[in-house]
């Protein structure tokens, strides 16, 4: 090879993708966990808090944060609470979503799917992946849920329907998700249920 088109031995044809690589690389290993633990919790949820969406709650990972929605106990001026809450935990994003529903938890689950909301990430749509299976909140009620993907994440959808009220549950997040963060986010999906007697507002 001519002696031009090579720097320290190396065929300079070689560095600017070598070069590439190592930036992406150190992105990704350090960087973005870097950024990640510089974003400010505002709102961060601590042991005892439960959320209140509409008629029904759920109990947030301690050290999520709370980025739309209320405390149980802390409703708005008006006496009342608003029917979506968003909470964010380890990259991943955490919604509940209630109305008046007079279906089953599948006719809801396939609604959700059919209106592809709720679910849409990066602006795109997403894609179901398998039959959907049930599951049971700690009270014992039964709903449905599907794990999707879409262009830039993977996620679970879920529906319940206690007495007239639909729920839905998005759980979205990086396609690589650690043990424990899929625990938790099992955990919250497990703790939506109506809201106690002598609960709430």
């Amino acid at each position: 090879m001519p002696a031009d088109r090579r720097l320290f031995g190396l065929d300079r044809r070689t560095l600017l993708p070598a070069a590439v690589v190592a930036v992406l690389f150190v992105f990704t290993v350090w960087v973005m966990p870097a950024i990640n633990r510089a974003v400010p919790v505002t709102d961060p949820v601590r042991a005892g808090d439960v959320i209140q969406v509409g008629d029904v709650e759920f109990v947030p990972a301690v050290g999520a944060n709370i980025a739309t929605g209320l405390r149980q106990g802390r409703p708005d001026v008006g006496n009342s609470y608003p029917k979506i809450a968003v909470v964010t935990y380890q990259g991943t994003t955490f919604k509940v979503r209630t109305d008046d529903y007079d279906g089953t938890p599948a006719q809801l689950l396939e609604q959700i799917k059919k209106n592809n909301e709720g679910t849409r990430v990066d602006g795109g749509g997403f894609r179901v992946n398998g039959e959907p299976v049930t599951i049971v909140n700690a009270d014992g009620d039964k709903g449905v849920a599907a794990h999707y993907d879409s262009a830039s994440a993977v996620g679970l959808v879920a529906a319940f329907v206690f007495d007239g009220t639909g729920v839905e549950i998005e759980a979205v997040g990086p396609e690589t998700l650690a043990d424990s963060v899929g625990e938790e986010v099992a955990a919250m999906v497990q703790s939506v249920q109506p809201v106690s007697a002598g609960s709430g507002s």
